[in-house]
């Protein structure tokens, strides 16, 4: 049917199509490039949960009490109080204040308060507020003021969240070039191993790159409209390649194949090998990239600007890879015909050699060969062995499955901070100094936002107040907390009532400071330093215990700050996950009976894709969060699992998976439906296809475990646990235990229920009646 509508009009039109082509991609080359700079950092946070709001409240009603950047100071045996040191940071200050960028700057120079002075007195903080409240601005306003981030006296480490932002958009930048340039050099001599011929071994990457331009453009398109998370690149880049090169690698040479294997009957013999090949490889193609599309769609379900942006991303990628696999490369197939063989290397045309001995008298359109002889190679004779032998083939491999997966039981997560930079980054500098050197600054910090009914400086909102926060430091694990009642210890609340009823700058400038900071009309920021370390079970045991505290009358309360985000994080993903996993198991089982018209088949291939992540998911804690391979990898152990990573790596590891079973259960159903012999149909198709997917498999795993080289632990992770998948997947499950399963369930393989069965086949849905 695919061919059949459209493949005589493609073959005619050709050279419009690649005539066109050049001035679409050299358009969205330049539209895309500007994606970096319309993509978000962070995005962990869950719209609506209260952390969410209460950070979204503080920056509309507060937007000057988080500081945007925070500058450390220090001068090697010197003090902050020195007048050495004091006269050099002065002369910063003086600089950063004349800048436009800079909308307000705290120091202990300005406020005299010792919470920015460091345990020891050797270092002291700068708080600095940028212009503007747009994240892109800020990062700009950021570099702007960054070359005047000097001093011929003192040591200067910036951090903060708008520097950790440039930070991680720079680092992403460069692990996506890192990999690049080990991909293509690797990925292209495999790629001439494989098809023996120049010509050929180069249309994958010329697909590949094209996919690539398109899907950055696209996504540029829908960052104009939602937010798109930095990390969209690398899964851009990931499945843009690989995509391309898996669906080329099966095109061409399905379309190598069909060049020797026909009955011209009057057609042009590389029209007739481009239908056959759209019939065949191109429908195995369509159905690959509708089921990894449906696999990814339970991640919109995400309200996490992260894995729905990574979702949108990798969703627009597959689709953009099925459009140039579909359109682009028939069209460049078409042009080249039997010069797709060109320039062929010492030892090349193996494909072709392999394509015209299966293709013997008739491919495709005649089996009656097929159906009924022997065949023969070293993938059709492993799958006659298993075959032979499911149960102890199933009875060994399936512990050998579910032993790995054993760490996994053990798994903790946590949410990305700035240790996800490399040590040597400013931003992760900082906050190991604030850790170290700054007992109230380095500890976990919970931020509360506050509205009152009456003004939060008035008398009664300011007694409100007090009585909260004398419940705050009641709580065991409490260090310090700054509010407005809490500036200098030796003032009662009387005082404060009146000095902020009745304001001198002149004799309390701190306190006027901290008015301006921290309170706006109705609303007023409590920041409570805790004991404890940030996101640490200790931590988020109390921000419970805040979150339940009886708030006095007036008063109401939104607990925020990293810890509460994590808390709120993990609530949602508890709540997400079975919801999304129902969909993706669902959609893909409904998408593989319209392919196949059968029930089990759709059961038993999700069951078999679970059952090859359980390795991956038990390796990436053996591997990351115990660190047994930490040197190999050269990363620093964190302990524990990114809490969305497997989210993501299970939604791609297992459409991929199905990508590869679209491979082999196409060409198996090709087989059956002219046999009608399942256990021949199993043999001969992964005789065609073994090779191809191991191939394919291979070129994708080098396109992914190219990101394992990323200096970004989470991107790291990503990279080798979908490289695993990919590689057990293509081998251990494809290999030996589909054909297992396919031989001990028989025809039942292909049962459905008649009434599905006959709307099966009036849809046009089999093979058979294209």
């Amino acid at each position: 049917m695919l061919s059949m509508r459209y493949a005589p009009w493609l073959y005619r039109w050709r050279w419009l199509v690649l005539g066109t082509a050049p001035l679409f991609i050299v358009l969205a080359l330049i539209y895309g490039t500007g994606l970096f700079a319309a993509l978000k950092t962070g995005g962990f946070d869950v719209p609506g949960s209260e952390s969410f709001q209460a950070q979204q409240l503080l920056e509309k009603q507060l937007p000057g009490a988080t500081p945007d950047v925070i500058l450390l100071l220090k001068a090697p045996g010197l003090h902050p109080t020195d007048p050495v040191f004091e006269e050099a940071a002065r002369a910063l200050l003086r600089t950063l204040q004349a800048r436009s960028e800079v909308a307000g700057l705290t120091s202990y120079y300005t406020r005299r308060s010792p919470q920015l002075l460091s345990d020891d007195g050797r270092e002291t903080l700068v708080l600095i507020q940028l212009a503007h409240q747009d994240e892109s601005t800020k990062e700009q306003e950021y570099r702007a003021i960054l070359p005047l981030l000097t001093s011929p006296l003192l040591q200067i480490t910036a951090g903060g969240s708008v520097p950790f932002a440039v930070e991680l958009n720079q680092q992403v930048s460069q692990d996506l070039e890192r990999a690049e340039l080990l991909t293509f050099p690797l990925v292209t001599l495999l790629l001439l191993i494989v098809f023996g011929g120049l010509v050929a071994a180069m249309m994958p990457l010329v697909i590949g790159g094209m996919t690539v331009i398109l899907a950055f453009a696209i996504l540029h398109l829908l960052a104009e409209v939602t937010e798109i998370s930095v990390f969209a690149i690398n899964v851009v880049t990931m499945l843009g390649l690989g995509l391309s090169i898996d669906y080329a690698l099966l095109m061409i040479t399905r379309f190598r194949e069909e060049l020797v294997a026909g009955d011209h009957a009057g057609e042009p013999r590389v029209a007739l090998a481009l239908r056959a090949t759209l019939r065949t490889a191109g429908r195995a193609v369509l159905f690959s990239g509708l089921t990894v599309s449906l696999s990814l769609l339970g991640l919109l379900l995400f309200p996490e600007v992260f894995l729905r942006s990574l979702g949108l991303g990798a969703i627009t990628t597959v689709l953009v890879a099925l459009l140039t696999a579909l359109v682009l490369l028939p069209a460049f197939l078409a042009v080249l015909g039997k010069r797709i063989n060109l320039l062929s290397l010492r030892g090349g045309f193996r494909l072709l050699r392999e394509g015209r001995s299966a293709a013997q008298g008739a491919l495709a359109s005649r089996p009656r060969e097929e159906g009924r002889g022997r065949t023969t190679g070293a993938w059709a004779w492993i799958a006659e062995l298993v075959m032979r032998h499911p149960w102890p083939v199933l009875l060994v491999l399936l512990p050998c499955l579910l032993l790995p997966g054993w760490p996994f039981l053990s798994v903790s997560f946590s949410t990305p901070d700035v240790s996800v930079l490399p040590a040597t980054a400013s931003a992760r500098l900082l906050a190991e100094r604030l850790s170290h050197d700054f007992r109230e600054h380095g500890a976990a910090q919970i931020t509360i936002a506050l509205s009152s009914e009456t003004g939060v400086l008035s008398a009664v909102g300011l007694a409100r107040l007090d009585r909260y926060v004398q419940q705050l430091k009641r709580l065991p694990g409490v260090i310090h907390i700054e509010s407005l009642v809490t500036v200098d210890p030796r003032l009662s609340l009387a005082e404060y009532q009146r000095l902020y009823a009745q304001p001198e700058p002149a004799r309390q400038p701190e306190l006027t400071n901290v008015a301006h900071l921290l309170a706006h009309g109705r609303y007023t920021q409590v920041t409570v330093a805790l004991a404890y370390n940030e996101l640490s079970p200790q931590a988020s045991h109390l921000v419970e215990q805040i979150r339940q505290l009886s708030l006095p009358g007036g008063l109401t309360a939104l607990v925020g700050g990293l810890t509460a985000q994590q808390i709120d994080l993990f609530a949602n993903l508890r709540a997400t996950i079975p919801v999304a996993l129902a969909l993706l198991i669902l959609a893909v089982m409904l998408l593989l009976f319209v392919m196949t018209g059968s029930l089990l088949i759709p059961l038993k291939t999700v069951l078999l894709s679970l059952l090859s992540l359980t390795v991956t998911f038990g390796s990436l804690v053996w591997i990351f969060q115990q660190g047994h391979l930490a040197s190999v990898l050269d990363f620093e152990p964190p302990g524990s699992i990114d809490g969305t990573q497997p989210v993501l790596i299970f939604a791609i590891a297992f459409g991929l998976s199905m990508d590869y079973e679209v491979f082999l259960l196409s060409r198996i159903k090709e087989y059956y439906d002219q046999s009608g012999d399942n256990r021949q149909a199993v043999a001969l198709g992964l005789q065609r296809t073994g090779g191809l997917i191991t191939s394919a498999a291979l070129l994708l795993a080098v396109v992914l475990a190219a990101f394992a080289t990323a200096r970004i632990i989470f991107i790291k992770e990503i990279g080798v646990g979908l490289a695993l998948a990919v590689l057990l997947d293509a081998s251990i499950i494809r290999a030996l235990l589909v054909p297992a399963t396919m031989r001990l369930l028989g025809d039942f393989n292909w049962w459905a229920p008649p009434l599905l069965r006959a709307l099966w086949r009036r849809m046009g849905w089999s093979e058979l009646d294209q």
